[in-house]
C-alpha cells in the first residue's frame, strides 16, 4: 500500500537534485536583478540576471526542482567571466505562469521570445542547462542552433531508459511522481510546509545521498545552507504543479533524439562522484551528440561540478 509517508520519502529523494542558491538580495552582489517578461504568446516568464550587463548573453536553465535564483551559486564566476547570465524560471516555477500542456520542445521558442524581449532579436546567445535543465538545453541545441553560440550541459540527467546509463539516486523518486502525481503534489506541499518549521529535518533527509564534496560545500557553509532552504521555497512558491509537471517531463520521452543535434558546439560536464547524475549519463550525452566535448572531474559531485568549473564553462561563451 502506498502511504503519505511513502510520498514524502519519494519527494524528498527528488529534492536531492536541488542546487543551492542565494537566500536573499543581501547574500548577492549589487549586480543581482529580477524581471518578468510577458511573451507574445501571452505567457509570463520570470528570470534573474547576474554578471556583466554588457557581456555576451547566456541563458541558464535550472535543475529539477530549482528556480532562476539557482544561478546565484555562480554569480561571482559570471562577473569574472564577463557574461550576462540570465536564469529563467520554467512555467509554473517561481513567478512564471503555469502551462499544464507544455512539452520540452516548446521551450526553445519561449527562449527566443525572451531573447527578443531583452533586445537580442538579431544576436546569438549561449545556453547552460544543469541537471534537470539538460533536456531544455538539448532541445535548444536541436531546434535553434543558428541562434546559439554554445551549449553547456552540466551534471545533466539523461532521457529515461537510456541504454548504457546507470540509474541515478533520484530516478526512483522521478518514476514514483510520474506514476502517482497526486501523491507527488502532496509530498511537495508537505516538504514546503516543513521547510517553514523544521528546515534542518528536510535538509537532513534530502542530503543523505549527496557526495562528501557536495555536503562539504553546502552543509558546512552557513550561507550555502540557507541558500538551499531558500531555493526549495522559491521553487514551490506558486504551488506544486510546476514542479510535478517538470518532473514528469524529465522522466518521460523528451520528444526528440539527441543524435539529431548538429550545427552548434556542445560541452558536457559531469562529476565523477555524482550519484544523482552518474558519469555514465555524461558519457551518454557525449556518444549521442556528434562533436561534443566531455569533461569528467573524478572529484566532483552533482553541485560541485558546476561550482568548481563555472569559470571555465562560462568562458566558452566569449567565442
Amino acid at each position: 500500500m502506498i502511504t503519505r509517508r511513502t510520498a514524502l520519502t519519494a519527494t524528498a529523494g527528488l529534492f536531492a537534485n536541488a542546487f543551492t542558491l542565494p537566500a536573499s538580495n543581501a547574500a548577492l552582489s549589487g549586480g543581482y536583478r529580477r524581471g518578468r517578461a510577458r511573451l507574445p504568446n501571452g505567457c509570463r516568464l520570470s528570470y534573474c540576471e547576474f554578471g556583466e550587463p554588457t557581456g555576451p548573453l547566456v541563458f541558464y536553465f535550472h535543475g529539477t526542482p530549482g528556480s532562476c535564483l539557482e544561478a546565484g551559486l555562480i554569480e561571482e564566476e559570471a562577473c569574472q567571466a564577463g557574461v550576462r547570465l540570465i536564469a529563467i524560471d520554467r512555467p509554473g516555477i517561481g513567478s512564471s505562469s503555469y502551462q499544464p500542456q507544455r512539452c520540452i520542445l516548446d521551450w526553445p521558442q519561449d527562449v527566443v521570445m525572451l531573447a527578443d524581449y531583452l533586445g537580442y532579436s538579431n544576436s546569438a546567445f549561449g545556453v547552460v542547462g544543469t541537471s534537470g535543465g539538460a533536456p531544455y538545453a538539448s532541445a535548444c541545441a536541436l531546434r535553434i542552433p543558428e541562434r546559439l553560440t554554445h551549449v553547456a550541459i552540466v551534471s545533466g540527467h539523461t532521457p529515461p531508459n537510456a541504454p548504457g546509463v546507470c540509474k541515478g539516486s533520484a530516478d526512483d523518486a522521478i518514476a514514483f511522481i510520474d506514476n502517482h502525481p497526486r501523491l507527488g503534489r502532496f509530498g511537495v506541499k508537505l516538504i514546503s510546509r516543513r521547510l517553514d518549521r523544521r528546515p534542518d529535518k528536510v535538509v537532513e533527509k534530502i542530503s543523505k545521498d549527496w557526495t562528501a564534496a557536495d555536503r562539504q560545500l553546502v552543509l558546512c557553509n552557513p550561507r550555502y545552507y540557507s541558500h538551499l532552504v531558500a531555493m526549495l521555497n522559491e521553487a514551490t512558491q506558486c504551488g506544486p504543479d510546476g514542479v510535478i509537471t517538470d518532473v514528469r517531463l524529465l522522466g518521460n520521452c523528451w520528444g526528440f533524439q539527441l543524435c539529431a543535434i548538429q550545427g552548434v558546439g556542445v560541452s558536457i560536464w559531469q562529476g565523477g562522484c555524482d550519484r544523482i547524475a552518474p558519469p555514465s549519463m555524461g558519457h551518454y550525452f557525449h556518444r549521442q551528440i556528434a562533436g561534443s566535448e566531455l569533461t569528467i572531474d573524478p572529484r566532483a559531485g552533482h553541485v560541485t561540478m558546476l561550482k568548481w568549473h563555472a569559470l571555465n564553462i562560462l568562458s566558452r561563451f566569449h567565442g
